[in-house]
């Protein structure tokens, strides 16, 4: 072999060898890509991702039965109150509704968004239950507006937060709302403003208050607006439910809290009042939470109920009634219809298993991430016995940087026996920021091998 020949071959041979080990290297690196397997959140991405989680996840709108067709006498149903909301606390799916965005002024029921505000309060360690509150010249009952509902608050009380909830609740007191709204805010106004601000946080965008005991007719919201927003309160604080709506009798004031001179009284000047909610102990599953009532707005009542593991929460309004015992009357027959319905046509069920897909990425500083279920606690299904809870996944085969942490890149699609139930959006887990241009060279080529199935 010549020298001119031999420095040849050496170089078709380098040169072969070259593409060898390049071929082998993009064949190794398509093993790798195409095997997710991304690492573990640390402890501050995970934060990160729940705040993420909370923020645009956190307070989604209820969803719509849209397999409702499958539900017999969905439109038999026949309530007495004007607009009425059915939904599944658990997953906020709506299961019955008539008018319910009709614009009614809530009455007492808004007293549960001053409870709202106060819990969140506690939650920041800014107050306490046992907080001792000022009672100003506003709150004593002798100064509120006429026919109004009270707890009797007086000059020189000694009344701790706790028992201004309970008053809230139970007595429904006008009273017990004005001094909650200056004790958080320093005044009723500043408190409104916060009350309002609250609202359009969960995104309502009919719900306005003016004052914060519902008194006043200008209050106005929705039954389909107010029922997110009950939904949020007795999702984010359960513990209202047991330890304030749930409570029957208030008897107030005691001796503790009796003006220095009236002290030695005992509790001759207490005054014993039942919870406005009569569907308490009447309708056995009934768990809370609050009536309303101003001649502009009938009959309201925000209600609760639990029945072998299924949590369901009703809103009506505009509720006939010639007097308190008639209206009460309405109430309890809507009531006990709505929820029959609820209990008997629907169910909650857990998730098994939280799905978490392990998913490429192209182009990206990193090569896998995983997507996770936007929200997983549980789902509502017609009530059919002996049908499981059947999961599909829904994903493109690869997704291309940039992807930002919260972003949706799937779906999740439940079955129940041959209903499609719910549709749950699959999520990322982490960011991935774009790569340097020849990675996103080689990872173009690489999408060109990857299967394109989309189901898995």
């Amino acid at each position: 072999m010549t020298k001119k020949k031999k420095i040849l071959w050496i170089s078709l041979s380098s040169v072969l060898a070259f593409i060898l080990i390049c071929c082998l290297s993009i064949f190794v690196y398509y093993l790798n890509i195409t095997k997710p397997n991304p690492v573990p959140l640390s402890l501050t991405e995970n934060q990160e991702l729940q705040s993420i989680l909370e923020e645009k996840w956190g307070t989604e709108p209820l969803q719509t039965l849209y397999w409702k067709n499958a539900i017999p006498h969905y439109e038999d149903l026949y309530i007495y109150a004007q607009s009425a909301i059915l939904l599944d606390t658990a997953t906020g799916t709506i299961l019955f509704e008539k008018n319910a965005d009709d614009i009614i002024p809530p009455a007492s029921m808004m007293k549960l968004v001053v409870m709202y505000v106060v819990f969140q309060e506690i939650a920041t360690g800014r107050v306490s239950l046992d907080d001792v509150v000022p009672l100003p010249r506003e709150s004593w009952a002798i100064n509120a507006p006429p026919n109004s509902s009270l707890m009797f608050l007086a000059e020189g009380q000694r009344v701790t937060l706790r028992e201004l909830l309970l008053g809230l609740a139970i007595a429904s007191g006008n009273d017990a709302a004005v001094a909650v709204a200056h004790y958080i805010s320093g005044s009723v106004d500043t408190f409104v403003e916060r009350m309002n601000e609250e609202m359009k946080l969960l995104g309502l965008e009919h719900t306005h208050f003016v004052e914060p005991s519902g008194y006043d007719e200008n209050n106005l919201t929705t039954p389909r607006e107010f029922a997110l927003f009950a939904k949020t309160y007795v999702t984010r604080y359960p513990e209202s439910l047991t330890d304030f709506h749930s409570q029957t009798v208030l008897i107030y004031p005691r001796e503790e809290n009796l003006a220095s001179w009236h002290k030695g009284q005992g509790d001759s000047q207490a005054i014993t009042q039942y919870n406005t909610n009569k569907l308490l102990g009447v309708v056995p599953e009934v768990t809370g939470l609050k009536t309303g009532f101003i001649y502009e707005s009938g009959y309201n009542l925000s209600l609760t109920a639990e029945k072998e593991g299924t949590c369901l929460l009703s809103i009506t309004m505009g509720g006939p009634g010639q007097g308190s015992k008639e209206g009460n009357t309405y109430r309890q027959l809507d009531a006990e219809t709505i929820l029959d319905y609820g209990f008997s046509q629907f169910k909650t069920v857990d998730n098994t298993q939280k799905i978490e897909v392990p998913t490429i990425v192209l182009q990206g500083q990193k090569n896998s991430l995983l997507g996770e279920e936007a929200r997983f606690n549980k789902v509502t299904v017609p009530n059919i016995p002996d049908e499981e809870l059947i999961k599909t996944v829904k994903i493109d085969p690869y997704i291309v940087a940039p992807v930002f942490a919260g972003d949706s890149i799937g779906e999740v699609i439940y079955t129940y026996g041959d209903i499609e139930v719910d549709t749950i959006p699959l999520i990322a887990d982490r960011t991935v920021d774009t790569a340097s241009k020849p990675k996103r060279l080689l990872d173009k080529l690489i999408a060109k091998f990857i299967s394109s199935d989309t189901v898995r």
